[in-house]
């Protein structure tokens, strides 16, 4: 479902306020993860950001797993 879509389906059934409460917490979470995502660029370009192998090994075997 597209983004008008789904816009237009929660107007039907949303009321203003409720509209309005769901705009200011998407608004919030993208803001907070955004400030993660500059977080980590920062650690990343200090060469201060470091994963142990063990939990990128065990992501990339959840993908794989949830992928087939």
């Amino acid at each position: 479902m597209d983004e008008k879509k789904l816009r237009r389906l929660l107007e039907e059934k949303l009321s203003e306020e409720d509209l309005e409460k769901l705009e200011a917490y998407l608004t919030e979470e993208k803001l907070l993860r955004m400030e993660k995502i500059r977080k980590i660029k920062e650690l990343i370009e200090k060469g201060e950001y470091d994963i142990p192998a063990e939990e990128v090994a065990e992501k990339i075997i959840e993908f794989f797993k949830k992928s087939q």
